[in-house]
């Protein structure tokens, strides 16, 4: 009889908090991805299966976020 190995889901933990172009980024992984979110910048939200690769997307969305907000597509207080 072949034994069922069952895996146990890995809850996602907080790994540091950085500053990126002045906003602090919560970085938190659950084993094989790194997501990093926003607080200040409710639409940043980028993940990665590196965290070089995760911190070179969040700086390249908060680039699109501020030049969205400086263009005035977004309002100071939703940016």
């Amino acid at each position: 009889m072949a034994s069922t190995h069952v895996v146990e889901p890995v809850s996602e933990c907080l790994l540091m908090v950085l500053m990126i172009r002045g906003y602090e980024v919560a970085i938190r992984t659950n084993g094989d991805t790194v997501r990093i979110t926003c607080p200040e910048l409710s639409q940043l939200t980028v993940s990665d299966s590196t965290l070089d690769g995760a911190l070179t997307l969040a700086e390249d969305a908060i680039n699109v976020i501020l030049t969205g907000r400086d263009r005035g597509d977004f309002p100071k207080g939703a940016a």
